[in-house]
């Protein structure tokens, strides 16, 4: 199954990337602006497992999509497809409190690309290049929001 990880280093707290990254409000505002991420149905704050239910635009389709969070605690959430275009889908997101007080967070996404025709258009390669070009946008985007918060 493939898998694609990515991370970074953020000036912040733990505990003020966690906060940012479990209110569902803040999702769009980490996400790639292509994609038109609209969140339908949301928890405030991600729990185990309460459903997200969102849709994009990815190459070309509107997709609807549901995603169930099985694990939330103070340093992870994971996530996983319920309904969407993927044959599976399970996002990690990892926070690791540094020596100098910065933060590491990594995504992990392992997925499996649909079949049918839209597995013509949802390749790995593809579903590798959007996941490499949203978290350049994602992480951007956090140290936008919390490095200048002086949290």
């Amino acid at each position: 199954m493939p898998e694609f990880k990515a991370s970074t280093t953020l000036r912040c707290s733990a505990a003020a990337l966690r906060q940012y990254l479990g209110a569902t409000a803040n999702i769009p505002s980490i996400s790639d602006p292509d994609l038109e991420l609209e969140v339908l149905e949301a928890p405030e704050q991600v729990t185990a497992d309460a459903i997200i239910e969102f849709r994009i635009t990815a190459f070309g389709f509107k997709q609807r999509i549901q995603h169930r969070y099985v694990e939330v605690g103070e340093t992870e959430i994971l996530a996983e497809q319920v309904e969407g275009p993927t044959r599976m889908w399970v996002h990690r997101q990892s926070i690791v409190l540094n020596d100098d007080g910065t933060c590491l967070l990594t995504d992990l996404v392992e997925f499996e690309p649909p079949g049918g025709m839209m597995g013509f258009v949802l390749t790995e390669a593809s579903i590798r290049q959007s996941l490499e070009d949203g978290m350049q946008f994602r992480y951007e985007a956090l140290r936008g929001f919390l490095e200048t918060s002086g949290e």
